[in-house]
């Protein structure tokens, strides 16, 4: 039975795997994170309780540019010392689990998200990408035979 994707939830496509960063993970540490798991942000949580969110962006503008005199080695110390803290942001809205998918793409698209904190009762319960809902949304075109592609 083939299901309209506003009779979905964010929590049948939520990513809960999704890397958690403190407010004392380093600079250099979040970046790993990202570049290793490819998320454009990293949700950041103390004790499960979620805070805010840090951006891949914003992590790259906290490094050195390629024109300082720096060593590579004073570069990873440098980076070492900077802490996540220092550059996190309450994101603009978070979705609850329960939420319908329909809801939560236009909640993106509004604010230009390109992922949406899952949290339920301030608690972190995962991420929701746009591949997430282009995900969803191609359940559906499969269902019914390829969404009109000719062949």
């Amino acid at each position: 039975m083939n299901r309209d994707i506003c009779e979905r939830h964010v929590s049948e496509y939520m990513n809960p795997a999704t890397p958690v960063v403190s407010m004392r993970t380093s600079i250099q540490d979040a970046l790993r994170l990202v570049n290793v798991h490819g998320f454009s942000a990293l949700p950041v949580c103390e004790e499960g309780r979620f805070l805010g969110m840090v951006r891949e962006k914003d992590l790259l503008s906290m490094t050195p540019s390629q024109a300082t005199s720096l060593s590579r080695f004073e570069i990873h110390s440098l980076l070492d010392k900077v802490k996540v803290g220092s550059i996190v942001k309450f994101p603009s809205a978070t979705a609850a689990p329960d939420l319908p998918l329909c809801e939560a793409a236009e909640i993106m698209r509004k604010q230009s998200a390109d992922v949406l904190p899952v949290v339920d009762r301030s608690r972190y319960a995962g991420l929701l990408s746009w591949r997430d809902l282009i995900d969803a949304s191609l359940e559906d075109c499969t269902s019914i035979g390829g969404c009109g592609r000719r062949k």
